[in-house]
């Protein structure tokens, strides 16, 4: 039993004796002199595929992030965040060297409580009091007008939801609802959707109600010009269907972790005839690890496309291709649950979301069939009220905690806040 007691101590220590800080990436500091400063021996790097590769790339200068260190000041683990969803994690395994693997952010997310009495000024006040400028903002959207004539001696209430990572702050607040004290007059200002105060717990809604008389309906073909559903790319398969969109957090289905997606994938045959999605040079067709067969074309301003799983190349390195020509053959090559073709396309290296830059190709003119009815129609208005979501419930418990004698949450320890680890804050 002793020795029981003594291990779990033992292992108490191991977990929580570790601090965990705030960080910001320095600019200009490339991820190799990061690891080398803290003792990471870079054969870590080695067994990266391109993916991770290319998300050690996304890491930006200015950019938080989290250490945890022992008392001696050494580094245990680092957490450096690359989307909202998914972030690295730089940890020791069993057999005490570091490794590298992309995981879920694990956000906890509260509701907190601001109670002001107004000494100076409303804003100011409740920034100092706060240390949150985001949540000063969001307030100030859903106070507007509402907060005139609020001046000293007067209070402001309000619950907000907030998330946080490790115990720092994460992304904005929103405010779920305010009381204001003016004059001894309460005034509760419900908060809707997009974050504007309402004077009662719903919102007006207005309906456009048509009459329409109609008449005779006549078909006929109209000419539109291309420019106005034009896009700067083409999709690379003929029947396009997404099976895979772009993301920056999800489940893979072979190795079953979590990793950014960046490209979007179509499910297709094998053999099925992969085209350029626009002009350009072809400046790679390799195998790569993870990608198996994959081609890359360089096009203008910036642009590059990848076509990955592939079962063979048309198109060679060097060779000029234009959209729409025929450059490879869709497979099942590489690290790849099925046939398919994963299109990636970098704009200045950085990867970016296929279908934003894409489109279905199309000739200089479409022609489309637009009935038009010769309509006389009167248009009526109608008003209706739509209840607030949670809006009551918000406000009975602002009154509770208020009644509680609940304080108001101050963020200021943020910027340079240490606190023990548990490693469910990450994970």
């Amino acid at each position: 039993m002793t020795r029981i007691i003594l291990l779990l101590f033992l292992i108490a220590t191991t977990i929580f004796g570790n601090v965990v800080t705030k960080q910001k990436w320095k600019y200009g500091q490339k991820f190799t002199n990061y690891l080398q400063t803290n003792g990471v021996s870079l054969d870590m790097l080695k067994s990266l595929d391109e993916l991770e590769n290319q998300v050690i790339g996304e890491i930006r200068g200015g950019q938080v992030f989290y250490e945890v260190k022992d008392d001696s000041g050494k580094l245990i683990e680092a957490y450096i965040p690359i989307s909202s969803t998914l972030q690295i994690k730089i940890a020791k395994n069993k057999e005490d060297k570091f490794r590298f693997s992309i995981i879920p952010i694990s956000f906890k997310e509260d509701i907190y409580i601001g109670n002001i009495t107004i000494k100076n000024s409303i804003w100011s006040d409740i920034t100092s009091e706060t240390h949150n400028s985001n949540l000063t903002k969001k307030l100030q959207k859903a106070l507007k007008g509402f907060s005139a004539g609020i001046s000293k001696g007067d209070s402001v209430a309000f619950l907000y939801s907030q998330k946080s990572f490790a115990g720092f702050l994460s992304g904005s607040p929103e405010v779920r609802i305010v009381k204001i004290t003016k004059k001894g007059k309460e005034i509760f200002v419900y908060i809707d959707e997009e974050g504007n105060g309402k004077s009662e717990p719903f919102e007006s809604v207005s309906y456009v109600i048509d009459k329409p008389f109609i008449g005779k309906q006549t078909t006929k073909k109209v000419e539109i010009k291309n420019s106005a559903v034009s896009s700067k790319f083409v999709y690379p398969v003929r029947n396009p269907r997404i099976t895979s969109p772009f993301s920056y957090g999800r489940y893979h289905p072979v190795l079953h972790i979590y990793r950014p997606h960046f490209g979007t994938d179509f499910g297709v045959k094998r053999g099925t005839p992969v085209m350029a999605i626009g002009d350009g040079i072809v400046i790679s067709a390799e195998y790569q690890s993870g990608y198996g067969k994959v081609l890359k074309v360089q096009h203008g301003g910036g642009y590059m496309s990848l076509y990955a799983h592939l079962d063979g190349f048309r198109a060679k390195v060097g060779d000029r291709v234009s959209r729409g020509d025929v450059i490879a053959y869709s497979g099942n090559t590489g690290t790849s649950s099925g046939p398919h073709l994963h299109l990636g396309i970098y704009l200045n290296n950085s990867p970016i979301n296929p279908m934003s830059v894409i489109g279905q190709e199309s000739s200089s003119f479409d022609l489309i069939l637009d009935r038009i009815a010769d309509v006389v129609s009167t248009k009526t208005y109608e008003t209706k009220k739509i209840p607030i979501v949670n809006a009551i419930k918000y406000r009975e418990m602002l009154n509770s905690r208020l009644n509680s004698g609940e304080q108001t949450y101050d963020w200021s320890s943020d910027d340079d806040k240490k606190t023990k680890l548990s490693e469910d804050d990450f994970e």
